[in-house]
């Protein structure tokens, strides 16, 4: 089991990738503490792991919350002697052109996807300093790469996690801390479902659902490999989804172009 002897703790737990990465970190034999908002859907990701001996401690809170955020952290500092791995993969997604986004919920995107995710890092960060080392694996998506229409808050939090996690990995380089962002795009989940329209109210299912896509328990298995091979980027998708990547890189006027007319596709669907 390759991930025998680590405890890893992920947030974003309850659905989706972070459901995915809980499956299969817990078969490779990790000790897990998962969170999200809803104990419910936690127990229930809990149930699923049965791969092996390994435990797993259901905590749920809100990111959002800093009294909430707090008292999580000293739970797991009280009762964990390690904190091998914190994966940052709560999220929230966006479906709303910027004009039509109220400022409060660019700032909620924001606090979910961004400042949520800094937040909880600051507070574990001082236990893998103590304890020699550690690994920071952050969920970001080719929305961190590029423009995404009708993401315009959703990309500002995504680009803002690679500048933040990508200076704290050159910061303590020396401290034995290591980075992975995850480039993700095309993976099964229901961030369309629950993503945030310009008044706030979710979106809900939609021919945007990624059924098509990777499963989370692949992708899942890439991040193992990413973790143990301390990349600092891993890119994990299926074609379509990336070919985006792709076209900027060489031709950034049609990148501009092509993305502009998925634009008026969705401002006409």
């Amino acid at each position: 089991m390759r991930l025998a002897h680590k405890t890893i703790w992920i947030t974003g737990a309850s659905s989706g990738v972070g459901e995915g990465m809980a499956n299969v970190f817990h078969r490779e034999g990790a000790e897990l503490i998962i969170s999200a908002r809803r104990r419910a859907e936690l127990e229930r990701v809990k149930k699923g792991c049965t791969a092996s001996g390994a435990d797993v401690h259901v905590l749920p809170f809100d990111i959002t919350d800093q009294a909430q955020r707090e008292a999580a952290t000293r739970e797991v500092l009280q009762e964990f002697d390690r904190v091998d791995v914190l994966v940052n993969n709560a999220g929230i997604g966006q479906r709303s052109a910027a004009k039509d986004t109220l400022l409060e919920v660019d700032r909620r995107i924001m606090e979910v996807d961004f400042f949520g995710p800094v937040a909880l890092t600051k507070l574990v960060l001082p236990r893998m300093l103590e304890q020699g080392g550690g690994h920071l694996v952050v969920t970001s998506s080719v929305a961190g790469k590029h423009a995404v229409p009708h993401h315009s808050a959703y990309c500002a939090a995504k680009h803002a996690l690679h500048g933040y996690f990508d200076t704290l990995r050159v910061e303590h380089y020396d401290d034995n801390i290591h980075v992975t962002m995850l480039v993700i795009a095309g993976i099964k989940s229901n961030v369309f479902r629950h993503a945030l329209t310009g008044d706030g109210s979710e979106y809900g299912a939609s021919d945007w659902d990624d059924g098509n896509g990777m499963s989370a328990e692949e992708c899942a298995d890439r991040v193992v490999d990413g973790i143990l091979n301390r990349d600092y980027e891993l890119v994990i998708g299926i074609e379509p989804a990336l070919q985006a990547m792709q076209i900027r890189d060489k031709d950034p006027v049609e990148f501009v172009q092509r993305m502009a007319g998925m634009a008026r596709w969705m401002t006409d669907e």
